[in-house]
């Protein structure tokens, strides 16, 4: 499957994402892990370990149709702004006009301040802050 197939395929209403709990955690509702169930073409993007995708999930946060999936794809990949898309997943319109609107810029800031920190975890497929 070619990375370009796959990025076409990151679209607000095709994605679709379960959370679940981190493994060896107690709580059942802190700290959920997103994981990206469908398409496949999505499943593997958020499994690449790939540090350029996350460059292009960040562009892609600027066209309001593609905005949502490309956050949960981020969240799924760096284990951040979590909160937000299991918050939000039932209501992924509301994203837009709470965060989605400031989220290039959020997110373009984060990959700047971490991205020469960033290393891929092959066992739990995320990318992990090393300091």
């Amino acid at each position: 499957m070619e990375l370009t197939d796959q990025l076409d395929a990151v679209r607000n209403n095709r994605i679709q994402f379960a959370t679940m709990r981190p493994e060896g955690s107690q709580f059942a509702t802190l700290e959920r892990r997103v994981v990206i169930t469908e398409p496949q073409e999505l499943v593997a993007l958020s499994r690449s370990g790939d540090l350029g995708v996350l460059e292009q999930l960040v562009e892609l946060l600027k066209d309001p149709d593609r905005a949502w999936a490309a956050m949960v794809l981020l969240a799924a990949m760096t284990r951040v702004e979590e909160k937000i898309a299991d918050n939000y997943a039932a209501r992924p319109q509301d994203w837009w006009d709470d965060f989605g609107k400031t989220a290039f810029a959020r997110w373009s800031k984060w990959l700047a301040e971490n991205r020469e920190k960033l290393r891929w975890d092959p066992d739990n497929k995320v990318f992990f802050s090393k300091d």
